[in-house]
């Protein structure tokens, strides 16, 4: 079964289309506010936004609702990472505009990634400030502290930076994640 990609608006999401390509990996990209059969797909991507919308967040948290419910693994990428957050009972705060390449460190061990450490790219103008219950830190950076969460026994991860941008520490995170 194919990878679905919700897209939410963000510039970025046919860098996650390529970054599949490249790993080999089938998907079907839809717009957020399209009729989304989720148990049609092994696993869902949800990517980033540009701009705010009700529409998107009420999409979005329904389609995170669903996969908890039906066990479907999730990976949110920025706005994706943030709407997972929220809708699980976390919290976001607003930053100074983070744009460009950062160094983070991953602090506890994940099947998504081996490193101790990526340089990755970010683009966002909120981070989360606190995760909901049930979900685990696995990396942070100067910028945002949780960079990179995961629940504690479900697959739902989230990512504040963009992996789709993130070279070779990116593109593995995807294929692991793709991997489960």
């Amino acid at each position: 079964m194919a990878v679905l990609v919700v897209d939410n608006g963000s510039p970025f999401v046919k860098d996650i289309t390529l970054c599949l390509d490249k790993i080999g990996q089938d998907y079907v990209l839809r717009k957020y506010y399209e009729d989304l059969k989720i148990s049609n797909f092994e696993k869902v991507i949800l990517s980033g936004r540009q701009k705010y919308k009700k529409e998107i967040n009420s999409a979005n948290s329904k389609i995170i609702k669903t996969c908890f419910a039906n066990e479907t693994p999730i990976l949110g990428i920025c706005y994706g990472a943030e709407i997972i957050a929220l809708t699980f009972g976390g919290s976001i705060h607003k930053t100074d505009q983070v744009q460009g390449l950062n160094r983070i460190k991953i602090t506890f061990p994940s099947i998504l990634l081996k490193e101790t450490h990526c340089n990755v790219y970010e683009s966002h103008s909120y981070a989360i400030s606190h995760l909901p219950e049930n979900f685990i830190c696995i990396a942070s950076s100067a910028s945002a502290k949780h960079e990179i969460f995961c629940h504690s026994s479900k697959r739902i991860f989230g990512t504040q930076f963009h992996p789709e941008k993130s070279g070779h520490c990116g593109t593995e995170l995807i294929r692991n994640f793709v991997s489960l």
